[in-house]
Formats: structure tokens, sequence, C-alpha cells
């Protein structure tokens, strides 16, 4: 995660990340999902990004009984998304 925000474009200063998690079972039912929100990526870089994502895979501990099967996240830059849509009104 923390590759992928270095690569990241950052146009007009902006660095904000959208990142959620979620787990599921063999069968494709989500068991515990959670969303970090809006953040900015220095987040990840001190205690309190490891305690957010610490805290997920708690919940994903709670859930064992159900036996989950795959933890899936999503990361999504708001800089490279506001960098694609300025070079599509360009073309």
């Amino acid at each position: 995660m923390r590759r992928s925000m270095g690569e990241m474009r950052r146009p007009y200063g902006i660095d904000h990340v959208a990142f959620a998690l979620a787990c599921r079972d063999s069968s494709g039912t989500v068991l515990c999902s959670n969303s970090l929100g809006v953040i900015r990526p220095d987040v990840f870089y001190s205690a309190a990004g490891t305690d957010r994502v610490t805290a997920f895979f708690d919940d994903v501990r709670a859930v064992r009984d159900r036996h989950p099967d795959e933890v899936v996240g999503a990361l999504l830059s708001l800089g490279d998304l506001a960098y694609e849509i300025d070079t599509a009104k360009a073309a």
C-alpha cells in the first residue's frame, strides 16, 4: 500500500486516498468490511494508520467461526482520479 501511494500523482496538491477493506468467505459472502474513508497517505506511516488496519483484522478474527477465506482491499487515489479527469478534458 505504501509503495502504491508513493507512485500516485498529486495534481493541484490533491494527495488524499480512499481506502476500504473487506473479508469474505469462500462463497463470496462479505463477513466484515471497513472503509477508512478519505484520508491523507501520511496516516499510513503513523501509528494511527497501523491501528486502523489492525482494528479491521481484529474484526476478521471475530468472524473466524464463519470461515473467512479472503481479504481484499481497494485503494483509490483522488489525485490520480483528478489527473485522469483533467487529461480527458484536454483531449
